[in-house]
């Protein structure tokens, strides 16, 4: 039994310098994945920049194009009034011709 722990004894530097070689070879494998991990987080967070970079550009071009609708919609209005208004002033002149007409007769 003296034996076996003087040999257990005599390779616990050896299962030392093993365990530290593991331990090193861990360090090593979970730094490589952390600098992954970080690696993807940022992939992602320009994405999502760059994502919402679109969305506020596209926000503005649809500001954009709804101030242009609404303006071309109220220009449109107002040509219609106009047009509107001359239809009822022929029609009234119209309406006075026939009236002279009448009476002549």
């Amino acid at each position: 039994m003296l034996e076996r722990q003087m040999q257990e004894m005599r390779d616990l530097p050896e299962r030392v310098n093993n365990l530290e070689s593991q331990i090193l070879h861990l360090r090593h494998e979970i730094r490589d994945e952390f600098s992954s991990i970080r690696s993807e987080i940022r992939t992602e967070l320009v994405t999502k920049g760059e994502l919402g970079e679109a969305v506020t550009t596209l926000r503005g071009e649809i500001a954009g194009a709804v101030t242009t609708l609404t303006k071309a919609i109220a220009d449109t209005n107002t040509h219609m009034r106009a047009l509107h208004e001359d239809a009822l002033s022929r029609i009234a002149t119209i309406g006075e011709g026939r009236r002279r007409r009448k009476r002549r007769s």
